[in-house]
């Protein structure tokens, strides 16, 4: 992995939109990822010949509730360590700065399941049950 380098900072608003349309995900509107982006608690890219190859961020209270959040690695690119290189590192950012047990929690494609499992996450229905909404709100006009 010695052509990768993963640096500390924010995708801009467009590495961030690539990397989304590269993986299949909906990128988000140029507004809530500017917004999204800004109010990261930590992030990081990894590049690779001064191109994004893959990007992942912390979000949450800074306090109890962290969020592991846009985890991605180009596709051609996967399976190759880059994603274990970014989670290793969001971990890391974690353990050091959260005061005490942190509540740590991400969603996760079917696909990914056992990736993130490998770090301890899983499916925790006989304690919680997750649930989400998407507000059908625009305030981008």
């Amino acid at each position: 992995m010695s052509d990768y380098q993963l640096i500390e900072r924010l995708p801009t608003v467009d590495e961030h939109r690539v990397m989304f349309e590269a993986v299949g995900w909906t990128p988000y509107a140029p507004q809530a990822a500017e917004v999204s982006l800004k109010n990261s608690l930590f992030s990081v890219v990894v590049e690779q010949d001064s191109k994004v190859i893959g990007i992942g961020r912390v979000i949450g209270d800074g306090g109890k509730f962290f969020y592991i959040q846009d985890v991605a690695v180009l596709p051609d690119l996967q399976g190759q360590g880059i994603g274990q290189l970014i989670m290793d590192r969001l971990i890391d950012w974690i353990k050091t700065n959260a005061p005490h047990e942190p509540f740590v929690g991400l969603f996760a494609t079917e696909v990914a399941q056992k990736f993130y499992q490998r770090y301890g996450f899983d499916e925790r229905r006989e304690v919680l049950s997750g649930m989400w909404a998407v507000l059908p709100v625009d305030n981008t006009k």
